[in-house]
Order: C-alpha cells, then structure tokens, then sequence
C-alpha cells in the first residue's frame, strides 16, 4: 500500500468519525422536543466539536494535496505562470476556508 493509499484511509476514516458526531447532533435535537430538560450547552459543545472536527480535517487534506499532488504539479509545469496558477487557485480557497 503506498503513502497515498495510507493517507486517503486516514481522510476517510475522519469523514466517518465526523458523520458519526453530526448523526449523534441530529439524533440529539430529534429527541430534545421530547426531553426539554436537556442541557442546552451541549448541542452547542457538539457543534463546536464538529467544526473542529471538519476544520481538522481541511486541513489535514490540504497538507495531503500540498505534499503529494500539488508539489508534483509545479514541478512538471511547463511554465512558472501555470505553477503560479496552481498556487493562487490553492490560496483563494484558502482565503474562503478563513471566513
């Protein structure tokens, strides 16, 4: 199995975890109607958790597409105006992923 391979398993296995969080969040507020005694903080904790989670998680990718593809792509760029354009489209989603 090469280093890619091992890399997208730990992705996805991050995905699953954070799917297993948002199906616990949805379990959570489908049952709360019927349990308003519930502590009201902790829909709050468990989103916090899953933005944390997602945010670990874009960045996690962006480290994996940086080192394995993006890298590779540069180098075999025919000029530095494409290798730049690589760059910027990387930056700009950057730049969305900070709002």
């Amino acid at each position: 199995m090469n280093h890619c391979n091992v890399e997208n398993k730990k992705l996805i296995n991050r995905v699953n975890r954070i799917s297993g969080q948002v199906n616990a969040l949805k379990k959570r507020l489908e049952s709360e109607t019927e349990h308003l005694h519930q502590d009201p903080y902790e829909v709050i904790r468990q989103l916090t958790a899953i933005r944390g989670a997602v945010n670990g998680m874009i960045n996690s990718y962006v480290e994996h597409f940086a080192k394995g593809h993006l890298v590779k792509e540069i180098r075999e760029a025919n000029d530095e105006s494409e290798a730049m354009a690589q760059m910027d489209m990387l930056v700009e989603i950057m730049k969305s992923f900070g709002k």
